[in-house]
């Protein structure tokens, strides 16, 4: 019994870690993806920010629950300063607020039993008024609210409601006037888009829980899901001195976005979590609005917690929601909605299907450009004013996370073309195989490992190269070299070798490399290609595929191409190449030659390796009979630095 106890407390101490975990990175052909393809969402949004048409971005694409594509772009911050975006940075979501914060959140208390979508607002907001016309009344319901078919007004200004209400008008003051306003049509028949809904829906919410929107979607959904980095006001209200905090330094670190009983926002100077300016504010126009919802009515009236706006939150936790909603609602054994909620969610009502809006999201509305042209009609998401946008493809398993700053530092953008073309590009790259693969090469696909994605998923994360760049591409013998530039005294030298890699996965992630233009690239590989038994001429035609992409996209990059290094049998670790010793003379005299015919440098390293006389490489400079022992890496950089200087004198 006590074994029992001591278990059960040991898995209940681990349920936060597990709770608390970001979705799996992985490369996009993990998950159907051809990366090469993604590069052309890349290439929209680096035109939109050369247009101006918003200062950065962060794109997150999620797909079989996992993180498949991660990446910013351009600048968080032009103005007061220039700061470059990252891809943790934390956005106001505008009106993204309402499904991921709102409309999730009241799902769930249908889910509970504690609301009906056909009850009156006035079931829960007495003396709400209903729509009256000549031919009478008609009553406003729940389910009106969440799909904006109820006819209330899309917005009050707060300077409405202060010439109404006076100078202290409140969140009260805002639910009794839209309580009592005009409505514009009969509810069910037309679609209006309306902040005041989903203001309605919070107080709704409010009322039943007894809590505050806020403290319910951090209890309820954001901390079970472990979305540490999402909530409302990430900058206090100092009610005393009528401001609110604007600190355009202030970061929030790995530990959580708010860490106090009070939500104050922990500050810091290490590497952390920025937040992303919007609009200048009108008073002085020498700051922006950091950390303060951009939306008048939800920073004005609601004080920063709003059922319209006024969610923050990163890339990264907006797919960790969307992928437990592409997951019926649950995600790492921990569930927020049923699957019918979800369902329920993203499909439109019978009686309101003609207006294109479900509960709380976007199908087919005229709102619902973001979604594309080319993913399922089930699709279903949601835009925020300042340049937000979730895409969510229950068919496909795909969801699009786009955020920009569109409205920073003045607001006069617009991204509503861009985020079409960022969801057809991603639609575009969703193929069973990668570019460039025919079906007799489609084999060495099959033989990538693990430890591949790995190191491609560290080079999506590194600077991108540029045309100053010197790129070591290889196998396992270049990445064992480890820090070439210090070996070679260098500069702008750039390890991308991985273990195992062959010949066509080196093609595979050139993407990643000949859009900076690098000045040089060193090339050696063949071992691996050996080893799954490729003919010489094999190895020679996929050679050649590689050099004429290389030339093709990057024609100023200065090709070096170097011989295949020895092996040495008698250490009997590598049974694929057992036998094989002969084939590497017979690659390289072959390799010589292509460099020849295509005017390229070849540096032979084989002879500088081997046992002489033979050709064995030598026992005292490696362990296994293929890696290197550092004095190997001594000869290689002593070789390479001789070519260097030779080419130089010529």
């Amino acid at each position: 019994m006590k074994k029992t106890i001591v278990l059960l407390l040991g898995l209940l101490c681990t349920l936060p870690t597990l709770m608390a975990q970001p979705l799996q990175r992985v490369a996009p052909q993990q998950v159907g993806f051809d990366a090469e393809r993604l590069l052309n969402a890349d290439n929209a949004i680096y035109k939109s920010i050369e247009a101006g048409e918003t200062s950065g971005a962060v794109l997150a694409v999620v797909r079989d629950g996992k993180m498949a594509y991660l990446k910013a772009y351009g600048n968080r911050s032009i103005f007061p300063t220039t700061e470059p975006m990252t891809a943790n940075a934390i956005f106001d979501m505008a009106s993204c607020s309402k499904t991921l914060g709102t409309a999730v959140s009241f799902m769930t208390l249908v889910d509970k039993g504690l609301i009906r979508l056909q009850d009156a607002v006035s079931v829960y907001l007495p003396g709400f008024k209903n729509w009256e016309g000549e031919n009478g009344k008609s009553t406003i319901r729940v389910e009106h609210l969440l799909t904006h078919t109820s006819g209330i007004p899309s917005y009050v200004s707060p300077k409405t409601l202060r010439e109404t209400y006076g100078e202290n008008a409140n969140t009260d003051s805002l639910i009794a006037y839209i309580g009592s306003c005009r409505r514009d049509f009969k509810p069910g028949t037309q679609f209006q888009y309306s902040c005041l809904n989903f203001i309605t829906l919070q107080k709704i919410l409010e009322k039943v829980t007894g809590m505050t929107l806020r403290d319910y979607t951090k209890k309820y959904v954001f901390e079970p899901l472990g979305m540490k980095h999402t909530d409302y006001l990430p900058c206090h209200y100092d009610a005393k001195k009528k401001l609110w905090v604007n600190d355009q330094n202030v970061v929030v670190t790995d530990e959580a976005l708010y860490t106090t009983d009070d939500y104050s926002v922990k500050s810091s100077t290490t590497k952390g979590y920025y937040l992303v300016p919007t609009e200048k504010q009108s008073k002085d126009g020498k700051t922006c609005f950091v950390g303060q919802v951009h939306d008048p009515l939800a920073r004005e009236i609601n004080l920063g917690i709003s059922g319209n706006a006024g969610l923050f939150t990163t890339a990264e936790d907006a797919a960790i929601l969307c992928a437990a909603l592409q997951n019926g609602g649950e995600l790492n054994g921990v569930r927020i909605l049923s699957p019918l909620a979800v369902k329920a969610m993203r499909t439109v009502p019978r009686d309101e299907y003609d207006q294109g809006r479900s509960l709380g999201w976007d199908v087919f509305s005229s709102y619902s450009s973001n979604l594309g042209n080319l993913f399922s009609t089930e699709t279903y998401g949601h835009t925020g004013y300042t340049g937000t946008s979730v895409l969510i493809d229950p068919v496909n398993d795909v969801s699009i996370i786009l955020l920009t700053n569109r409205v920073h530092p003045d607001d006069a953008n617009s991204v509503t073309r861009l985020r079409t073309l960022v969801a057809n590009a991603v639609a575009g790259a969703l193929c069973d195989l990668g570019h460039g693969f025919t079906a007799e090469n489609k084999a060495s696909t099959e033989l990538y490992f693990p430890y591949y994605y790995t190191r491609f998923l560290q080079f999506m994360d590194e600077p991108a190269i540029t045309s100053n760049d010197i790129v070591m591409l290889g196998n396992s013998l270049t990445e064992g070299g480890k820090d070439w530039g210090k070996r070679l005294g260098w500069k702008n030298v750039v390890n991308r070798g991985i273990v195992g890699d062959e010949i066509m996965g080196v093609y595979n992630r050139l993407h990643q490399i000949l859009p900076g233009k690098p000045k040089m690239i060193y090339y050696l590989l063949g071992a691996n290609d050996v080893s799954h038994h490729l003919t010489t001429d094999e190895i020679i035609r996929r050679t050649r595929i590689v050099i004429d992409r290389i030339q093709a996209e990057s024609p100023e990059t200065e090709i070096v191409l170097q011989s295949c290094l020895p092996i040495n049998e008698s250490f009997k670790r590598y049974k694929n190449l057992n036998g094989k010793t002969y084939q590497f003379p017979e690659i390289n005299a072959k390799l010589e030659e292509l460099a020849k015919e295509e005017g390229l440098q070849f540096i032979n390293l084989f002879p500088l390796f081997v046992e002489p006389g033979t050709s064995i490489l030598r026992k005292e400079l490696t362990n296994d009979g293929l890696h290197l022992k550092d004095a190997g890496y001594d000869i290689w950089v002593e070789a390479l630095l001789k070519a260097a200087k030779e080419k130089k004198q010529k």
